[in-house]
């Protein structure tokens, strides 16, 4: 323009600020250096072989850019190729200096010290006269054979990446499955700049499938908010929109990762239709998932999903599943979400999901239901506690198991004490039912003011989730991405816990529950910790443990 020259490059750094500045472990150098060092000779190769140049002034002309990929620039003194004796002298000297410090005062190359001993024969040989009868290519190929200082696996990993598209599937998936393990040995220069953007490209022009996820959230962590909006939150978008079972259970148990990051609007608009398919799939495993992953994205739901579509959903699921730890994680999903329901309804829903799964057959979901009446006690008022939860908690001090007795027991004797005290201090009524008809979003846990005889609950019910083993493994055994498949029936060895293995579609209808399901909500994801401890069940289909 104008006569004006324009010289537009990469960003980099010169390799001495590179390796001087970055805190890179021994470990992490070693792999840095080698995957420079083969980049660097593979250059070389081109050059000699295919472009027939000596560059004459490679250890000056080294950068690194964001990405820790190694350039060579400085050109201005390169020759016609006639040997390579020049150019690998000073490659041999630079590989000196990046591990016995950066000395300009020396003009030759010296006895190894640091070098690693990998390199030590072939050292040698580029450090003296006898440099001008080897061939680049075949150094490179040596050094990334077995045992060579180019044969690792970071250089591995970085090479595999490049040469993605020409891989098969199974090569694919085995690669992505290990790299979840491997992450630390990259610093998180080349983790975020190189690494990442690969594997991002892999999965949308590839067919990475779900076993890319690991990784891509892990790195994810690495970006500030506005990267993570404008790479990896699309990237999320597209994933929840897959048919592959696999892929959205692991991206349901992962929601915790990155819900923080996903606004109202992307969370409503885009991505809990495809998310709250899952509360009709035939699999349990994904129904489960749905279920628990739904407590991460309540807080950012709009009323009509929110208070319309996902407490029908959940209506449905606490009464009529026919996986009993669907049941009890729906009762948990409840109680961890009262503070987002809709004040107007709240305690009339709360009340009579509780009561109704304090019916169901399968003793972990009679356990969450005390729990739940107990952590949300705040929300009902002295009427309803009189009228409607006491009556319902007293027959469960004669129930079948121990600790679902025991655990009633504590939660009469707190909603008793809450009546006392009313009766005793009237002037207390109004605090004591100032939560009823609160708004607001403050969470569970920042609930004020919890009495004493309710904290024991509030911590359990904001622990883990119930969970099944059996179901969360039937899926994802699964090799096959299709969006429909059959749950299999299992055996049973138990007549008495046959019962817990069946909807309990009658007790549902009369508690008032069902009418109510256009008027519920939910909040924070995490797993079911107490419900169960201690509840002995004898079938194999039950086999469920406290996550």
């Amino acid at each position: 323009m104008n006569g004006t020259f324009y010289l537009i490059t990469e960003a980099c750094v010169p390799l001495k600020i590179y390796i001087t500045e970055n805190k890179l472990t021994d470990k992490q150098k070693d792999f840095v250096v080698s995957w420079g060092l083969f980049q660097l000779l593979s250059c070389l190769k081109f050059l000699h072989q295919e472009a027939e140049l000596s560059h004459e002034n490679i250890r000056y002309s080294v950068y690194v850019t964001e990405s820790g990929d190694w350039k060579l620039g400085g050109f201005e003194k390169s020759t016609v190729f006639s040997n390579p004796c020049t150019d690998l002298n000073s490659f041999a000297l630079l590989t000196w200096e990046i591990f016995n410090g950066f000395n300009e005062s020396i003009t030759k190359p010296e006895a190894p010290k640091r070098v690693p001993q990998q390199l030590h024969v072939h050292y040698k040989k580029m450090a003296t006269n006898r440099a001008a009868k080897l061939d680049t290519g075949e150094l490179l190929k040596e050094l990334r054979q077995t045992g060579g200082f180019f044969k690792n696996r970071y250089v591995d990993i970085l090479l595999f990446l490049d040469e993605f598209q020409l891989k098969d599937a199974h090569e694919k998936q085995s690669f992505f499955t290990e790299l979840k393990n491997e992450l630390d040995f990259f610093p998180d220069n080349i983790a975020k700049y190189r690494i990442l953007p690969k594997l991002i490209h892999s999965y949308e022009y590839g067919d990475a499938g779900s076993h890319v996820l690991m990784p891509l959230f892990r790195l994810g962590r690495l970006l500030d908010e506005d990267e993570y909006q404008l790479r990896i939150v699309p990237c999320l978008c597209k994933l929840f929109s897959s048919p592959d079972r696999v892929t959205r259970v692991k991206l349901l148990e992962r929601i915790d990762e990155f819900a923080p990051h996903l606004t109202p609007q992307i969370v409503n608009e885009r991505i809990y239709r495809n998310v709250a398919s899952g509360f009709m799939d035939t699999n349990p495993a994904v129904r489960e998932s749905t279920v628990k992953a739904m407590v991460s994205l309540a807080d950012k739901l709009n009323n009509q999903n929110l208070n319309t579509d996902l407490m029908r959903h959940l209506a449905r699921l606490q009464g009529a599943d026919d996986q009993p730890g669907i049941r009890t994680n729906a009762t948990i999903c409840l109680g961890k979400i009262g503070c987002y329901i809709d004040p107007s309804h709240r305690q009339q829903i709360l009340i009579s999901a509780f009561i109704r799964a304090l019916k169901d057959p399968f003793p972990p979901a009679r356990m969450a239901a005390i729990l739940a009446l107990s952590a949300t006690q705040q929300y009902y008022s002295l009427i309803e506690v009189a009228n409607r939860i006491l009556p319902a908690l007293s027959p469960m001090t004669c129930d079948q198991e121990k600790q679902v007795r025991d655990q009633s027991f504590k939660a009469l004797h707190g909603f008793i004490e809450k009546l006392e005290k009313a009766s005793e201090n009237p002037e207390l009524i109004a605090e004591l039912e100032s939560q009823v008809k609160a708004g607001g979003k403050s969470g569970l846990l920042s609930s004020d003011k919890v009495p004493q005889w309710a904290s024991w609950a509030l911590k359990s019910l904001s622990g883990k989730f119930y969970s099944s083993s059996m179901q969360n493994q039937s899926v994802l055994t699964q090799k096959q991405e299709t969006p429909i498949c059959e749950s299999k029936p299992s055996t049973k060895t138990s007549s008495e816990l046959k019962s817990c293995d069946t909807a309990p579609e009658k007790f549902a209808n009369d508690d008032g529950w069902g009418e109510l399901e256009d008027n519920l909500s939910v909040e924070n994801e995490e797993e079911w910790e107490d419900a169960n401890d201690g509840l002995t069940t004898n079938t194999t289909n039950m086999n469920g443990k406290m996550g």
